[in-house]
C-alpha cells in the first residue's frame, strides 16, 4: 500500500433493505386502500328546487309536475311517514293498502310521471328507514325522487 492512499470506510447503516421494506409497505397500503369516494349520498336525478307556477294539488287524472313531500319522523322506536295528506303510517315496507308502499302505488297511477317526490327525514330517522322509503318510491315507479336536506338541531 502506498503512502498517499487513504481508505474510506462506510460506517453508516445499509439503506437498501430499509428502502425495500418501505416500498413493500407502501405497495401493501396502496393495494389495500380504495381511491374511490365513499357512497355517502344516494344519487338522484332531481334537484329539490322550486318550480314556479305549479301547485301542490293532486287529482285523479294526471297533473303537471308538482312536488310532494314524504315527511319521516321518529316516534319512540319507530319511524312514521306522512305523505299526500294521508294519515301518518309506521308501516313503511309491506304491501298493505294502508302502508306507505300501498299509498305510493295508488298515487303513482293518479299522478303524472313528472311529479317530484321529496323525502324529508328528521335528523333522528335511521338511514335504513330513509332507504326503505326511497326503495318504495322507486318501486312505485316514481322517476323523480330527491332528498330534502336534514336540518340539524
Amino acid at each position: 500500500m502506498s503512502h498517499g492512499m487513504k481508505k474510506f470506510a462506510h460506517t453508516g447503516p445499509n439503506m437498501t433493505p430499509m428502502v425495500d421494506v418501505v416500498m413493500c409497505i407502501l405497495i401493501f397500503f396502496m393495494l389495500g386502500s380504495s381511491f374511490s369516494i365513499p357512497d355517502l349520498y344516494l344519487s338522484s336525478n332531481t334537484p329539490a328546487v322550486e318550480k314556479a307556477g305549479l301547485s301542490n294539488s293532486t287529482a285523479t287524472e294526471s297533473t303537471p309536475a308538482v312536488r310532494n313531500y314524504i315527511q319521516l319522523k321518529r316516534l319512540g322506536d319507530e319511524t312514521v311517514a306522512s305523505a299526500f295528506g294521508a294519515a301518518p303510517t309506521a308501516d313503511l315496507v309491506t304491501d298493505a293498502p294502508s302502508s306507505l308502499v300501498g299509498l305510493l302505488r295508488t298515487k303513482s297511477g293518479q299522478l303524472s310521471k313528472d311529479v317530484q317526490i321529496i323525502i324529508a327525514p328528521e335528523p333522528r330517522v335511521p338511514y335504513k328507514d330513509v332507504i326503505a322509503v326511497y326503495d318504495a318510491c322507486i318501486g312505485a315507479h316514481f322517476e323523480h325522487v330527491a332528498f330534502a336536506p336534514v336540518a340539524m338541531h
